[in-house]
């Protein structure tokens, strides 16, 4: 197994890409930390993992809140004694053209795309430089490389989180931490439909397809590192 005896935190892992990813991982022998609002979707996550002979520990947690974040690292802590991986992979959407976007829903955007990103890396940070060894790997989006119409607080909060991770690299690795970021296209998520009625489902990246990626990016050896990511689907 890829990942044995290793600990990894998920968050916005109730659904999407970051259920996907905590399956995957789990698969590999990892037991999983599962971070999200929803109480009730990642204890449902958790029987998953379980079913497969792993750990699992669901807290309930707004990334945008440090002392919900503080809380998530004191428990994973106490329960595994370390952490190997953080994904940060929850996340808000909301599209709006410039002059309607409304500053509440940018300061959402800000805290959760951003913010949550920021508080959960800044949580580890110091104890995987001390065991030597982790990968934080953050999910941004090709709204994240390119602008678009209507995502101008989404892509600014993505763009940010490339920028972020790339700092996080070049602080770590002295000490033996890697960061990365993916970078995907449209992925059938329930965020995505929500936003996007009119999708053609067939087009999609499958939320499977991006947590095989995080895993590739996790499962590298110590000598070789991915920084950056793009899964491009036909929409693009």
């Amino acid at each position: 197994m890829k990942l044995k005896n290793r600990i990894a935190i998920i968050t916005g892992a109730g659904r999407g890409i970051g259920r996907s990813t905590a399956l995957a991982f789990a698969k590999e022998g990892a037991d999983i930390v599962l971070a999200a609002r929803t109480e009730s979707e990642i204890i449902s996550v958790a029987s998953e993992i379980e079913n497969l002979g792993r750990r699992a520990l669901p807290i309930k947690t707004d990334v945008q809140k440090k002392s919900d974040v503080g809380t998530l690292i004191g428990k994973t802590i106490g329960n595994f004694g370390k952490v190997d991986f953080l994904v940060n992979n929850a996340g808000v959407a909301i599209h709006n053209p410039i002059e309607k976007i409304r500053e509440e829903d940018w300061d959402l955007t800000m805290a959760v795309n951003l913010k949550g990103v920021f508080l959960c890396t800044q949580a580890v940070f110091s104890y995987m430089c001390k065991q030597k060894y982790g990968h934080i790997v953050n999910v941004s989006s090709v709204s994240g490389k390119y602008g678009h119409v209507n995502g101008g607080s989404y892509c600014a909060s993505k763009f940010a989180v490339i920028g972020f991770t790339e700092t996080t690299n070049n602080e770590g690795r002295p000490h033996g931490v890697k960061a990365s970021v993916v970078c995907p296209g449209p992925v059938d998520t329930k965020m995505r439909r929500d936003n996007h009625p009119d999708d053609v489902l067939e087009n999609l990246t499958q939320p499977e397809d991006v947590a095989d990626l995080i895993l590739f990016l996790v499962s590298q050896s110590p000598q070789a590192h991915t920084l950056e990511t793009v899964i491009r689907t036909p929409l693009m």
